[in-house]
């Protein structure tokens, strides 16, 4: 297989590239510091795997993610080996494409590990980070399993940006409706400010961000 190192450290990509490349499976090991130059010579001749860091200069990561998936084919798989790994970013980056997703404090070992699997067609979350995924679906079905479908609507919106007024024209109710069900979901997840409600929306995965 072929895969390609995109990360603006130079010494681990450099060091990861010598792992690789002793690998029997692995034909060749790219690496590259900037994704849009990755996009410029790659396009053509993509590889297998692409691994790839989030916080990059530039082009970050999620938009570099977001030109792979629209301009490249779907077979070639991404990996995020990542500093940054919240609940959210991890959602975020899986729902937007990628296939596995590792903290950079994982071992080689397992990194060869979702290496192969992802090369199997399989997705992997880095087992570093599995249990913090985990209490987060749990603590997000909790969550949403007690809001109605009009409070979902009104929390998607108002994380969204609209006013109550606009809310209420959109879903053709009164804003003194709108209102009420605003307070209630802010009362459900035990936040007091509107920007507490849309930070914690975003954490827990209850609202994501159209990409741009």
């Amino acid at each position: 297989m072929n895969i390609v190192l995109i990360d603006e450290q130079l010494l681990l990509a450099d060091a990861l590239q010598s792992l690789l490349r002793l690998i029997p499976e692995v034909n060749a090991v790219d690496t590259y510091t900037d994704g849009k130059h990755f996009l410029t010579e790659r396009s053509a001749t993509p590889p297998d795997i692409l691994v790839m860091e989030l916080t990059l200069n530039g082009l970050n990561g999620l938009e570099l993610l977001d030109a792979c998936r629209s301009t490249l084919p779907r077979e070639m798989k991404v990996i995020v080996l990542s500093t940054v790994t919240d609940v959210h970013t991890i959602k975020h980056t899986i729902r937007r494409g990628a296939n596995g997703f590792l903290s950079k404090s994982t071992l080689f070992e397992e990194f060869k590990e979702s290496i192969f699997q992802v090369g199997l067609g399989k997705q992997y979350i880095g087992r570093a980070i599995r249990d913090s995924l985990i209490n987060s679906v749990f603590t997000e079905e909790e969550v949403v399993m007690h809001l109605s479908p009009r409070e979902k609507e009104v929390l998607q919106k108002v994380c969204g940006g609209h006013t109550i007024k606009e809310i209420a024209y959109e879903l053709k109710l009164s804003a003194h409706t709108v209102q009420y069900y605003h307070r209630s979901v802010m009362d459900k997840l035990k936040v007091r400010r509107t920007t507490d409600l849309i930070v914690y929306a975003m954490q827990h995965g209850l609202y994501i961000p159209e990409a741009r």
